[in-house]
């Protein structure tokens, strides 16, 4: 009896192994994934799938689904197809024997995945009975030969979806996450579950990135190929829980400008008229939070550029993407000592200096968050074009961090940015999420700036909010009127309009018609004008929407004091703020026609249009030109615009500065 039994056991435990080794054969598709260290969790029966598509078709795609779990939260998953046991050998096979025996492409210029495939398939025919692939799965095999040699291996299918633009690992046993366009940060079914692969996996990203990364220097900042931004750490170092990375994929087309007005981000007439500033060499600060938009809104602000402009860029890591063809691009470099030495390093500071002897039309710094400001602005104070973008959440706290460590521009040079936008990335009234430029100022002087246009975020639409002081300094500058600027200003805003309807919005196309504009205003505008009546569309006018002037309220006691007592007050007050005015001011007397024009103005009840002016103060056309431009100047005197059923029209008025010195008069 006791035989029998340990020869049942026997019997049962052969039996219970056989069952391991099926299993673990029915496994083996899994097993080669998970022999990288990476799991790709499975959708489970039952989750809604919101959203499907193939990224590498037939071989890889992407299903959104919302996990009940979680509350419907949505997850990002990978699906890619499965390889068998002989695959992946195969696979394994022509990888080893593409390391030793891989001929280099005949030129720099060659296509490296091109390449690998036409290698491994030469490779392939050649090691036939070595490497024995069936025709059936010749495409799965050379899908993942390029995905493990030359691609990124378990995150090739994210770095290929053109929907993402962040990916981010926070490390071991945790999901990696995603910034989907369309549904915001999501996690993946991508979970590394080795730290040993997770640390080799953060190396293999900074070897390809031309970066080390290690225990002694766990820290990488770096740009991967195709100019994806690189932000790793290694192993426990600096960060407890593994090996860390994110990876800011970097847009190959850039967005144009007619593609942010297709989605809303900036209005026709802000467009036109950061285009008129543009081309007279205006300076622009892009100001805004992470990953707001900021660099893409620079990118596309440069599509405005003159044939003729010379362009130098300033970067830590390359980001901007011009379509300029007269146009260096410098980047910065650490240093390559050890510890404190600083030996070899290449700062923003000493690229902005040096470029300075490029003889630039306009300088452009991808981030300004040191002393590279204060010779940013020395170089726009000396009449170069600047641009920038910068990390703060308002106009205010961007001009406090300018004029404080380790910027130290003083606030003299405030002025040299003559214009600041804010842009962000906000919730839109239907749910969504975009990016919108919230608002655009002038700046007059330190602690003094004029706004001119707000998005409204109830509507969702851009109004003009405030008068141009720029657009007189401009108009002086060409030699016309503030009217004929305001004109032009249309003539632009209908041609942008009519890319937008055309269709044309590639970087390259719309560079190309901005330029035909430059040298064939007229010929281009009226194309246009005559297509969009031909297709009976009429731009809409831009929102007008005047803030209300901020008052003095002079608080007075419980008891009030008499009415000619309060009268006589007030004007002491007033007489006051003239003469303190005055002294700031401190400028010379008004010109014989300035005067005749702050007159007239006066007369005709504080404002008047252009035709008005000149009848009532009998100038000629040149003369009162130069002297509507003196008033503005001097801040006597504002532009606003009135749009008709004729269009745009110039409304001249008196500010409370011109009132006072029109009835001294």
């Amino acid at each position: 009896m006791e035989q029998a039994a340990t020869q049942v056991r026997k019997q049962e435990a052969r039996r219970k192994e056989g069952g391991k080794k099926r299993e673990e054969r029915k496994k083996a598709p899994e097993a080669a994934e998970l022999s990288e260290g990476v799991e790709f969790l499975p959708v489970k029966e039952g989750w809604k799938i919101v959203e499907e598509y193939w990224v590498v078709e037939p071989y890889a795609k992407v299903k959104i689904v919302e996990i009940p779990e979680l509350g419907g939260q949505k997850a990002y998953y990978v699906e890619e197809v499965q390889l068998t046991r002989e695959e992946r050998r195969a696979v394994d096979k022509l990888i080893d024997i593409l390391s030793v025996e891989l001929e280099p492409p005949a030129s720099f210029e060659a296509d490296v995945r091109q390449h690998i495939i036409e290698q491994a398939r030469r490779l392939a025919e050649k090691y036939r009975s070595a490497v024995r692939v069936p025709k059936a799965s010749w495409g799965k095999v050379l899908y993942y030969i390029e995905r493990d040699l030359v691609g990124y291996g378990p995150i090739e299918v994210l770095m290929r979806d053109y929907k993402l633009e962040d990916i981010s690992c926070d490390g071991v046993d945790r999901p990696i996450h995603v910034w989907h366009r369309d549904h915001e940060s999501i996690p993946t079914n991508v979970v590394f579950r080795n730290r040993d692969a997770l640390r080799e996996f953060v190396v293999k990203l900074a070897h390809m990135s031309g970066k080390h990364i290690s225990a002694a220097f766990p820290i990488v900042d770096a740009m991967l190929p195709g100019r994806h931004r690189l932000a790793a750490t290694y192993g426990e170092e600096v960060s407890p829980k593994g090996s860390t990375f994110t990876i800011r994929k970097f847009r190959e087309r850039p967005f144009s400008i007619v593609e942010l007005l297709e989605s809303g981000n900036i209005d026709s007439w802000t467009a036109a008229y950061l285009w008129l500033m543009i081309e007279n060499k205006m300076t622009v600060m892009v100001i805004g939070a992470t990953a707001a938009g900021k660099t893409t809104f620079l990118n596309a602000l440069t599509n405005f550029f003159k044939p003729g402009f010379k362009v130098v860029t300033i970067e830590e890591t390359p980001e901007l993407n011009l379509p300029h063809e007269n146009w260096v691009q410098l980047t910065s470099r650490e240093s390559y000592g050890l510890g404190a030495s600083k030996v070899g390093e290449i700062t923003l500071y000493d690229l902005v200096r040096l470029s300075l002897r490029y003889r630039p039309d306009y300088i452009i710094v991808g981030e300004v968050r040191g002393a590279e400001a204060f010779v940013l602005f020395q170089a726009m104070a000396t009449g170069h074009g600047g641009m920038s973008t910068m990390h703060a959440e308002s106009l205010w706290a961007a001009i406090r961090r300018l004029t404080s460590p380790p910027m130290n521009v003083a606030p003299a040079y405030i002025p040299a940015m003559n214009i600041a936008t804010y842009v962000e990335r906000t919730l839109l009234p239907d749910g969504r999420v975009g990016r919108r430029m919230r608002n655009l100022w002038e700046v007059e002087d330190y602690d003094k700036y004029r706004e001119i246009v707000r998005w409204d975020p109830a509507t969702d639409k851009h109004a003009i909010v405030g008068s141009s002081v720029h657009l007189a300094t401009v108009a002086a500058r060409v030699g016309k009127s503030v009217e004929e600027v305001m004109e032009e200003i249309e003539r632009r805003r209908t041609v942008l309009e009519w890319m937008k309807l055309k269709g044309i919005k590639d970087t390259r196309d719309v560079f190309v018609w901005i330029n035909r504009y430059y040298i064939n205003p007229r010929e281009v505008y009226e194309l246009a004008r005559s297509e969009l009546e031909e297709l009976r569309v009429k731009p809409k006018p831009p929102i007008v929407a005047p803030l209300p002037r901020e008052e003095v309220v002079v608080q007075v006691a419980a008891r009030p004091a008499p009415r000619a007592a309060q009268s006589e007050a007030l004007a002491r007050l007033r007489a006051l703020s003239t003469m303190v005015r005055a002294r700031m001011a401190g400028g010379p007397p008004l010109s014989r026609e300035a005067a005749a024009v702050l007159k007239a103005l006066y007369e005709l009840g504080g404002q008047g249009d252009r035709a008005a002016i000149s009848r009532r103060s009998g100038l000629p056309q040149q003369a009162l030109s130069k002297a509507l431009s003196e008033l503005a100047r001097r801040g006597f005197a504002e532009v606003s615009i009135t749009y008709t059923g004729e269009g745009a029209k110039t409304i001249y008025k008196l500010t409370p500065e011109g009132e006072r010195a029109a009835a001294e008069l």
